[in-house]
C-alpha cells in the first residue's frame, strides 16, 4: 500500500509515434469520471516542437522517485498552437467506438453476443468484460456508432435489473465493461493519503494532494478510511503538479 510523505516533483515522459519528441513536455493534464467512458487528456510543448500529429500513437509515464508509473496510451487526437505551446489533444480506444457505425439488428440473443459483436466491429480486443446473463428479445437500431451502441445495450440490461454497469479505457487503453463488484472499476495501487503529510487541501468529499497514478473507481485510503474515486484531475507541470481527487464510500 503505497504511502508517500516526501514530497518529489514528477518527471514526464512522452513516447509519440515510437518515438521521443524533441522537446520536453511542459504539462500534462488527465480528467477522468466514473460517469463518463470518455477521458479528458491533453499535453503541452514548446511551440516550436515539431513531432505529433493526429492518429499517432502516444504513451505517458510519470516518474516519482525510483517509481515510473504509466498514465496514458491512446493516440493523438489533434494538435495547435497557443500562444507560445504546442497542445496536443489525446484520444484512448474510445474514439475507435465513435468512429464506428453500426446497424443492430438482433432478436432473442444474450446481451454478451451483441456486445462482443460491437466491440469486434470496432476493432477493440484488449479488454476486460463482464456481461450479465441476459436474453434481449428485441434489439435494434438505425445506423449509429459503436459507442451509442454500448449504452443503448446498458439501457436494456437496466431494464432486466442490471444496475450500475459502466465502460471505459484504462491507462493502458484496454476496455472495460462491468460494474463496481467486477471489471467495472480501475485497478491500480492502494494509494494512501493523509491530512497535514501529503494532502495540500480538502473539502467535503475531495482532497487535493501531490500526483499520483489514481483515476475513477480506484480505491484509496483517506486519514485511515477507505473511500473509492469518482472523479479525478491529473495536472503534472513541475512545481505546479496537483491531484484533485473527488471521492465516495466504498461499496
Amino acid at each position: 500500500m503505497p504511502h508517500f510523505n516526501r514530497i518529489e516533483h514528477p518527471i514526464l515522459s512522452v513516447e509519440i509515434g515510437g518515438g521521443s519528441p524533441d522537446r520536453r513536455p511542459s504539462s500534462f493534464s488527465l480528467i477522468t469520471d466514473e460517469g463518463f467512458p470518455s477521458v479528458v487528456a491533453r499535453l503541452q510543448f514548446p511551440a516550436d516542437e515539431t513531432k505529433g500529429k493526429s492518429g499517432d500513437l502516444v504513451t505517458v509515464n510519470m516518474s516519482l522517485g525510483d517509481e515510473e508509473y504509466l498514465l496514458f496510451t491512446g493516440e493523438i487526437f489533434s494538435a495547435s498552437i497557443s500562444a507560445k505551446h504546442r497542445i496536443l489533444s489525446l484520444t484512448d480506444g474510445y474514439k475507435k467506438l465513435c468512429d464506428t457505425p453500426i446497424i443492430a439488428a438482433y432478436r432473442k440473443e444474450q446481451a454478451s453476443v451483441i456486445l462482443q459483436d460491437t466491440l469486434d466491429s470496432s476493432g477493440i480486443g484488449d479488454k476486460s468484460v463482464t456481461c450479465p446473463s441476459a436474453l434481449i428479445h428485441r434489439f435494434s437500431t438505425k445506423k449509429i456508432p459503436a459507442e451509442y451502441i454500448i449504452r443503448l445495450l446498458i439501457k436494456a440490461l437496466e431494464e432486466h435489473s442490471h444496475m450500475g454497469l459502466r465502460f471505459f479505457f484504462d491507462e493502458k487503453d484496454k476496455f472495460h465493461f462491468g460494474t463496481d463488484a467486477d471489471t467495472g472499476k480501475n485497478d491500480g495501487n492502494v494509494f494512501e493519503f493523509e491530512t497535514e503529510k501529503n494532502i495540500f487541501r480538502k473539502g467535503e468529499g475531495w482532497i487535493e494532494a501531490f500526483p499520483m497514478p489514481i483515476r475513477h473507481t480506484q480505491e484509496v485510503k483517506v486519514d485511515g478510511a477507505t473511500l473509492v474515486t469518482r472523479r479525478t484531475s491529473l495536472e503534472i507541470a513541475g512545481k505546479n503538479s496537483r491531484l484533485k481527487l473527488w471521492l465516495r464510500e466504498a461499496s
